[in-house]
């Protein structure tokens, strides 16, 4: 017999909280709280507690910690619990900038380490989960999918010369003022209903990165649309807790993303943006179909992904010489300069931050060269490894992947998998890897095709590069179906 139990809590961070802006920008306006919330599901003598909160990633120092405490709590195994963020943009930092590279499997932040935003994170956490295990009610399964189009667009843009770019807002309304381009419209509803058929809890996911609110170099504090469609959507059901699955957004945004409007505007747009999803998850909670199934499956991975060469020396000090003088442009205050290595600027950002996006690139750079000129390519990293949790809900596959997966991954998952509903998500435990593309957009050298330029231990993935997430997931959750 499955059982379900859930709690959702707040929390408001203070004014002038530090954020994730290159420049060190703190937070300006509270415009809301950001949530969690903590879900047990049980079967037998099967355990999985699920995190969800409204904060850009997690990271494995930070999650460890989290699910290393809710684990104690429960009596279970940490690699029971996962924590999964929305990826809203809006939000505040939990501890110091973790950084992007290599994942840290095993680190686990000091909470002493914790800022005012993450004590409170890990303390509600914990508190919410201590609550849980005996407020555990019989429940069944419920699905529906429902398909939203108004909110997202896929921000790769291509152009004629075969080249890709990133698409900001400013790009986007080039091509039509409601052009999304290739998303994923899915927006799958999950509910747990007691034995009288009286909601207790929801699961919901949809596909884009929350940035209508964001402006990197104006921050503001705000649950963006993933927080306001699960609140329509709880309100509805006599305020049951509802927890948000961020998708496969590695190439996918919510509308509005970079603007210089005045942040009451972008607020305004992102709520909303929140309640257009709501809606359609509240229409396809109107036809749900119960799971013929009523237990539950957990199976987990770790998945190599091999880099190509290191690139030529010759090649290296060409990209060196490019950011030099491309920061020198932006120094002198030249608001032309909008190109770098690949990397296409938006006017809607100072030259100071523009200065401040490529600077990665160059240190990336800067690192690889280092291998030539010190004789050390021997040395030259060869992989990174990932981890991929397959979690099966009845006849509901849920996939979670480290980092930002493309959603080209999702969709291998949802095509192969062997179940009536398959949910890919991202932003599991850890996001230090970022941007995983899939083999189709492997190799560009747009933003987020190329984000292994932002750290000093990536480079560019081999094909299938992500794919090799996709396989694991639907291998992971034919293993967890008995048929």
């Amino acid at each position: 017999m499955l059982k379900a139990a859930a709690r959702t809590f707040s929390i408001l961070p203070e004014a002038h909280a530090g954020t994730t802006s290159l420049t060190g920008a703190a937070a300006g306006k509270v415009a809301g709280p950001l949530q969690a919330t903590v879900m047990l599901l049980e079967s037998g003598d099967q355990r999985v507690c699920l995190l969800t909160s409204d904060f850009v990633e997690e990271y494995c120092r930070f999650s460890n910690l989290r699910r290393r405490r809710v684990a104690s709590c429960l009596g279970i195994r940490p690699d029971q619990v996962l924590a999964f963020a929305s990826h809203n943009h809006s939000d505040v930092l939990v501890c110091s900038r973790p950084g992007h590279g290599m994942p840290r499997f095993h680190e686990c932040l000091e909470e002493s380490d914790l800022t005012t935003a993450g004590r409170q994170l890990l303390d509600g956490t914990v508190q919410a989960a201590a609550r849980l295990p005996s407020e555990l009610v019989p429940v069944r399964a419920w699905w529906a999918v429902g398909h939203e189009r108004r909110i997202t667009y896929n921000r790769k843009g291509r152009r004629a010369d075969g080249s890709t770019y990133f698409m900001r807002e400013e790009d986007r309304v080039l091509l039509g003022q409601d052009f999304n381009g290739d998303i994923d419209d899915d927006a799958p509803v999950i509910m747990f209903r007691d034995l009288s058929n009286t909601p207790v809890c929801c699961l919901v996911q949809f596909t884009g990165h929350p940035v209508t609110a964001y402006h990197p170099e104006d921050p503001v504090v705000h649950g963006e649309y993933p927080q306001v469609a699960c609140e329509h959507l709880s309100k509805a059901f006599d305020g049951i807790p509802v927890a948000f699955l961020q998708g496969c957004a590695g190439d996918t945004s919510s509308k509005g993303f970079i603007t210089n409007r005045p942040v009451d505007e972008r607020v305004s747009d992102a709520v909303r943006y929140g309640v257009f999803l709501g809606e359609t998850y509240m229409q396809a909670a109107r036809s749900l179909k119960r799971s013929q199934r009523q237990d539950l499956g957990l199976a987990s991975a770790r998945v190599r992904l091999p880099f190509r060469p290191l690139p030529s020396a010759m090649r290296l000090r060409a990209i060196i010489r490019e950011i030099e003088t491309f920061m020198e442009s932006c120094a002198r205050g030249d608001e032309s300069a909008l190109a770098c290595v690949g990397l296409n600027l938006p006017r809607a950002f100072s030259p100071r931050y523009r200065i401040e996006l490529v600077r990665p690139t160059l240190r990336w750079a800067e690192w690889a060269l280092s291998f030539h000129t010190e004789g050390r390519l021997a040395e030259v990293p060869r992989c990174a490894e990932a981890e991929v949790a397959a979690i099966r809900i009845g006849d509901i596959g849920i996939v979670g992947m480290f980092g930002e997966p493309f959603l080209g991954i999702g969709r291998q998952i949802k095509r192969q998998s062997i179940l009536p509903l398959a949910v890919p998500c991202g932003y599991m435990n850890d996001s230090a890897l970022a941007y995983i593309p899939d083999a189709p957009n492997n190799g560009d050298w747009d933003y987020p095709s190329s984000f292994f330029r932002n750290t000093t231990s990536l480079l560019p993935y081999r094909n299938p590069a992500g794919d090799r997430l996709a396989r694991t997931g639907v291998r992971l959750l034919e293993a967890i179906t008995e048929v």
